[in-house]
């Protein structure tokens, strides 16, 4: 086998994934085409939909191309020492298939990787089928709201759902065999729907169902008839309260439950209290026994 040429492997990296095709390792190569492939598609699809003003996914772009530049060249350097070292050696050269072989491990963490760029889709890849379309769906929903209803607020939690997507798969990858709990656990109960989780899943609905209503119905029938610039006070204002409102209420619950703590450390107290009580009688009544 011949050594391979660093300088068309960083030529044809250009294109990332064709460097690794050059070198032999035909599958990984697919992953950055794959990687690269999805990005480009995931922009033309946010364009076309029109829900962010600029194609975002192409941030990642350059990333993909310095890490299949630089991949590529460590590999090109380890393929051109195993065919010095085996002509050194009068040993065959080793077929790059065999170094693919030992790269598995590392093509399944792109793979997780790259599928992780939507969120659900790594987690989907990986076997998690549950928490998958948990991520999945949180991510749509929230993108679907904050275009529909013209609610900003909701764009704020789309990094925090990628980040959390991408980092959770890495951390499964990396240790597979750890149990993994589902993205909502915490709110199901043998199955169901826990009652606090209800609660507040029920508020959601009803407060996004309150803001369809005003952003959709009331403000476009109130432009007509009055001042736009009115409209778009009431806006702020219908947000404003909504984050007074949730901020009463947090402090209200925290209240409670704190009176709750000191009334369990109190009624624990007073057990203790009691029971020292009861245990130095009946030491007294087994002493006046004993006289």
């Amino acid at each position: 086998m011949k050594k391979k040429s660093k300088f068309l492997t960083f030529i044809l990296s250009c294109v990332p994934g064709l460097g690794h095709i050059y070198l032999g390792l035909t599958h990984r190569g697919f992953l950055f085409l794959v990687a690269t492939a999805l990005t480009v598609i995931s922009t033309c699809f946010i364009v076309m939909l029109g829900v962010f003003y600029s194609p975002w996914p192409l941030v990642f772009l350059p990333f993909i191309w310095l890490a299949a530049l630089v991949d590529a060249l460590i590999l090109a350097d380890k393929i051109n020492l195993q065919i010095q070292t085996a002509g050194i050696n009068g040993k065959e050269v080793s077929d790059p298939a065999i170094l693919e072989n030992a790269l598995k491990t590392q093509n399944h963490k792109i793979m997780a990787l790259v599928f992780s760029m939507i969120p659900g889709a790594g987690h989907m890849y990986l076997g998690q089928m549950a928490k998958g379309i948990q991520l999945m769906a949180a991510f749509l929903l929230a993108l679907y709201l904050s275009d529909f209803i013209n609610l900003s607020l909701l764009l704020m939690f789309l990094p925090i759902l990628w980040f959390y997507s991408v980092f959770d798969v890495l951390h499964r990858v990396s240790n597979p065999d750890k149990s993994q709990d589902l993205f909502s656990a915490g709110a199901f109960v043998n199955g169901n729907l826990s009652g606090k989780a209800g609660k507040y899943l029920g508020i959601a609905l009803v407060v996004i169902g309150c803001i369809m209503i005003l952003e959709r119905i009331v403000f476009p029938q109130l432009a007509i008839l009055i001042n736009t610039n009115i409209t778009e006070y009431l806006r702020t204002g219908i947000i404003a309260v909504l984050f007074i409102a949730g901020g009463i209420r947090l402090m209200i619950g925290n209240k409670d439950s704190d009176k709750e703590n000191n009334k369990e450390i109190n009624n624990a107290t007073n057990a203790g209290a009691n029971a020292d009580k009861e245990t130095g009688k009946e030491t007294d009544n087994g002493i006046d026994n004993e006289i």
